[in-house]
């Protein structure tokens, strides 16, 4: 079995985070395991207002999800069984339309309801399908959101109160690489989509 995972935007290849969460799969699933480390090649606009180093991440940043939403159709990503995505990556994972995938901390709903008409674009086709999708949501997340289509799953955590930064948006929005929670869960649901199919 082969998974797939999709980094979201501003990402750094080959941290430490993403072999942890590499590792937890493959030692839960017995899998093997991908990163495809998508990105743009759009020129970084000139900076000549304050707070330049600032100023270009966010370019950065924008310009990455910009590439994902505009063009994730297009991407020629891996073969995979399961695709895993976070954030923008999520994007990328929900247009492999015919496997199964894992999403947290997804814009999906925001992208789906500015990007194009309801009920008329590839992303809502894509998420109008048979196929089984995840979506695992920190309550304190405020990119991540519910999706309303056949056979998305839902879940909803929060961190411990007593843990350092558990109401911080920005730790919420990127700690799901090192949550136990979302490991857990990952192996968990993928484990019985494989008994089913067998």
């Amino acid at each position: 079995m082969k998974i797939v995972v999709f980094p979201g935007v501003g990402f750094n290849t080959a941290t430490a985070t993403y072999t942890d969460f590499s590792q937890s799969l493959k030692n839960g699933l017995s899998c093997d395991v991908e990163f495809f480390y998508w990105k743009h090649n759009w020129p970084i606009p000139d900076v000549t207002l304050p707070i330049v180093s600032f100023r270009k991440w966010l370019f950065e940043v924008i310009l990455d999800f910009q590439q994902v939403v505009r063009h994730a159709y297009e991407m020629e990503v891996p073969e995979a069984d399961y695709y895993i995505g976070h954030s923008a990556g999520s994007i990328l994972a929900l247009a492999q339309k015919n496997s199964p995938c894992v999403i947290f901390g997804s814009p999906a709903c925001l992208v789906e309801c500015i990007h194009n008409p309801p009920g008329d674009n590839q992303l809502n086709n894509a998420l109008r399908t048979d196929r089984k999708i995840l979506n695992i949501i920190n309550k304190y997340d405020p990119v991540a959101y519910y999706l309303t289509w056949l056979n998305v799953e839902n879940f909803v955590f929060m961190n411990s109160w007593y843990t350092l930064n558990a109401y911080n948006p920005v730790e919420c929005h990127n700690g799901y690489w090192e949550s136990k929670v979302t490991r857990n869960k990952i192996i968990e649901t993928i484990k019985i989509w494989q008994e089913k199919n067998t």
